[in-house]
């Protein structure tokens, strides 16, 4: 009041341009006013004491002469109906629930004109006699980045009065958040992680709340976040944990994350809580056949079917078990009864039909897809799998129609061309057969199928440069097949390109090959590029691995272009004891023999031969000349007359014979 009283005094005029003694009356009349009206402030304010009275006086007195600033006493408030007064030092309290307006200001402004008053948070109108919801206050407050979570209920802020736009009063103002303001506003949210939120924060009020946990779980699924929905659906079940909604909905979550075993546990309590729940059952039986279990997943399935006979949908998935469990009868039979059940489903029929296809029951693949395409004339579909049953009865010309039908239905079906190509070329049709293939191409230009059979069109045609550009192209798709590789190297080791032709082979060899006809060839290849080592342990490993006479018979005489003798004798050993009573291996083994300076062990092996092929006239020319190298002339002499004898085109022989009678007589003569 001091300072209030100082910067009066140092003003010079308080009223200019008054004389002295109007100047008198003027004050005069002025205070007699402000006391009137004030007698007329305390009528109203009745319950004011004198103290608060006289206080008031002079603050008014202040504020209205001397220029202080208005002070502030009260909020006048209708809420819900109900009169409110909110005094300096008050807390008003709101709810969503709550309606009101705030009527008058008490202040030193008697008249209350300059007065504003604005709600903090709200959108900077005067809220001075205006109509407020509490619903509208609690929105703000959840929709803004204040406040926090778990466990906070109640939300402060103020209500500013102000004179002329400057700062009067701040009265506090506590807006209570429940759970069910969470649960309202989560509802009504668009976003899933924003109502996610909204429900976390429900949660943290009221922790027993089962139902906005499922709420929340739901939600949880909804966004694909099924680790929390799961925490979630156990929670619940954790306090009650006969809750049968929790426990199913727990069951499909496992199932959404092929969480199989989890599904199976999870749905086998379920089935004790409600044991005449056919989905239970039919849950239980998914997750088992989805694990391999088969055997329990049609006993599942077929008693969700004794409690609820006429589920399609349950039959459908017990046909498609027996299906996978190799009980193509019973899928039939299933499928048959849903047809007769159903027959305006179209969907059970195909299901037939190709169940029918895929177990190679033609004839009723046949008659169960002529059925569709009387219901369906323009199914592209129907008209293929017609084709694919045809081809399946060997009828190939009225699998070729039925292709090119589903082609005038649907002519960008690369699947199609494809089928048509091959019953195209079962024909020997091979330039149609080229075109289809061609066709799927266009389609799908890495089509790897397409380009091996073209390839092996160009292959047989002798097209061996054509033949390597689209075996090329389909090793990009699929760079790990083997045979395509195999055919890659015949094409370039006919093409005269022995190193691409080795590499081909080599790599048919690295992918699982074993196929004699290519090691022949991959040895082939080495021996060409000089790789004679490289040859003989590939015949090696194939001898190991899978032991047949053609692959001993190269790997021999691999070993006898190297002069690995030894491991040739041991070769041949083992060739006999494959085929005890063949000359020709004996005589073989007597070469080898031979050729180690081996003569005696030759003779024995030679005449071994003999003894199971005595007109191989070779023999008999290869004996007499290791009886010759033993001085052993007379044996020599029969040896080469009966080899002679046998081929009189052998000029060796019949040479032979006058130089052995020449050595007799010259041995005789020395003798």
């Amino acid at each position: 009041m001091m300072d209030y009283k100082n910067r009066y005094r140092r003003k010079q005029k308080l009223f200019p341009g008054f004389s002295l003694n109007a100047k008198k009356i003027f004050v005069f009349g002025s205070i007699l006013l402000v006391v009137a009206a004030f007698s007329v402030y305390l009528v109203r304010e009745r319950n004011l004491g004198l103290s608060q009275s006289v206080l008031r006086l002079k603050n008014m007195f202040a504020f209205t002469f001397m220029g202080a600033p208005p002070q502030f006493y009260y909020l006048n408030i209708e809420k819900n109906g109900e009169e409110l007064r909110i005094r300096k030092g008050d807390v008003f309290e709101v709810s969503y629930r709550d309606e009101f307006v705030i009527k008058d200001v008490a202040t030193d402004v008697l008249s209350g004109r300059d007065i504003s008053v604005d709600m903090e948070g709200n959108d900077g109108q005067n809220d001075f006699r205006r109509l407020i919801k509490g619903i509208d206050i609690v929105d703000g407050i959840m929709t803004s980045a204040s406040g926090g979570f778990a466990g906070e209920q109640v939300y402060s802020f103020n209500i500013h009065v102000a004179y002329r736009g400057r700062p009067v009063a701040a009265v506090p103002m506590k807006v209570g958040i429940t759970a069910q303001d969470w649960l309202r506003y989560a509802k009504g949210s668009e976003k899933l992680n924003m109502r996610i939120e909204y429900l976390k924060r429900a949660i943290s009020l009221n922790q027993e709340d089962l139902n906005v946990r499922k709420m929340l779980a739901a939600v949880y699924v909804r966004s694909g976040r099924l680790d929390e929905a799961i925490a979630q659906y156990r929670n619940i079940l954790s306090r009650k944990p006969d809750d049968v909604t929790a426990a199913a909905e727990l069951v499909k979550c496992h199932l959404e994350k092929k969480e199989y075993d989890k599904a199976v546990a999870a749905g086998l309590k379920l089935i004790r809580m409600t044991p005449r729940d056919y989905a239970a059952h039919a849950n239980v039986a998914f997750a088992y056949s989805q694990s391999g279990r088969l055997d329990r997943a049609i006993a599942h399935y077929q008693e969700a079917l004794r409690l609820e006979p006429g589920n399609t949908a349950v039959r459908l998935k017990l046909a498609e078990t027996y299906e996978k469990a190799k009980r193509p009868d019973a899928a039939l039979k299933e499928y048959q009864v849903i047809v007769k059940k159903t027959p305006h489903d179209d969907s059970a029929l195909i299901a037939l039909a190709d169940a029918s296809l895929k177990n190679a029951r033609y004839d009723d693949a046949v008659r169960w897809y002529r059925e569709i395409i009387k219901k369906q004339p323009k199914s592209a579909s129907a008209h293929a799998n017609l084709g694919l049953a045809y081809g399946g009865k060997g009828l190939t010309r009225e699998e070729i129609e039925s292709y090119r039908k589903s082609l005038s239905l649907n002519p960008k079906d690369p699947v199609v061309h494809y089928n048509l190509a091959v019953a195209y070329e079962k024909l020997k049709r091979t330039n149609e057969a080229v075109d289809h293939y061609g066709q799927v191409l266009k389609l799908r230009p890495h089509d790897a199928d397409a380009l091996e059979r073209l390839a092996h069109i160009h292959l047989q045609n002798k097209q061996y440069a054509q033949a390597v550009v689209h075996y090329e192209k389909a090793l990009k798709t699929s760079p790990r097949k083997a045979a395509v590789y195999a055919n890659l190297g015949f094409a370039y080791g006919e093409l005269k390109k022995v190193a691409l032709s080795v590499a081909s082979y080599e790599k048919a060899v690295r992918y699982g090959l074993k196929n004699p006809e290519i090691y022949q060839d991959l040895a082939e290849g080495y021996h060409k590029l000089g790789r004679t080592k490289d040859a003989i342990l590939l015949y090696e490993k194939l001898a190991a691995a899978k032991p047949t006479m053609a692959v001993y018979g190269n790997l021999v005489d691999y070993y006898l272009k190297a002069r690995q003798f030894d491991a040739a004798i041991n070769i041949y050993q083992k060739m006999i004891k494959m085929e005890p009573r063949k000359g020709a291996l004996y005589a073989g083994l007597a070469d080898v023999h031979t050729l180690k300076g081996e003569t005696d062990k030759a003779i024995e092996y030679y005449r071994m031969s003999l003894r199971f092929d005595a007109d191989d006239s070779y023999v008999h020319l290869h004996l007499g000349e290791a009886y010759e190298k033993k001085g052993m002339f007379n044996d020599a002499l029969t040896a080469y007359t009966n080899a002679y004898e046998l081929n009189p085109e052998l000029l060796k022989a019949a040479k032979k014979i006058p130089q052995m009678k020449i050595k007799l007589l010259q041995q005789k003569h020395e003798n």
